[in-house]
């Protein structure tokens, strides 16, 4: 008895299988080159931040503000503190800070902060960085 078998025609690939390879094969190819263009046009830029905020009162903190942080820079800020400052006539009346461990490039991150002085008081509301590193 001879049990060896035609495996060249057990072999064969039906046309499904055939499809579904080079549409993986295709996929593969068009994410190597995207990865490949971005890393070919990035250029690298410090983080530049941009600090934003409104008042957003809730009934146990009627003087809270909303702030956000976008990092519009290249680089990622690492321990981002933000300072929100009510000022009367050029004198601070009361600054509240918030802290960001982490807001990697092209992203936005968002916090509150609380005043125990109504912020209709003050005449300016001053928000800013007022430091970040590099991870």
């Amino acid at each position: 008895m001879d049990h060896k078998k035609n495996t060249a025609a057990d072999d064969s690939k039906n046309l499904l299988e055939w499809v579904v390879f080079y549409v993986s094969l295709l996929l593969i190819l068009i994410i190597l080159g995207y990865l490949g263009y971005k890393a070919y046009i990035y250029k690298p830029s410090a983080p530049d931040l941009l600090v934003t905020y409104r008042h957003d009162p809730s009934k146990y903190a009627p003087y809270r503000y909303h702030i956000q942080v976008k990092n519009q820079g290249g680089e990622t800020a690492e321990g981002v503190n933000v300072e929100l400052v009510l000022e009367q006539a050029g004198e601070e009346l009361e600054a509240a800070e918030l802290q960001i461990p982490y807001s990697p490039r092209a992203s936005l991150r968002e916090g509150w902060v609380n005043f125990k002085t109504n912020p209709i008081t003050a005449d300016t509301i001053i928000a800013r960085v007022m430091s970040y590193k590099k991870p």
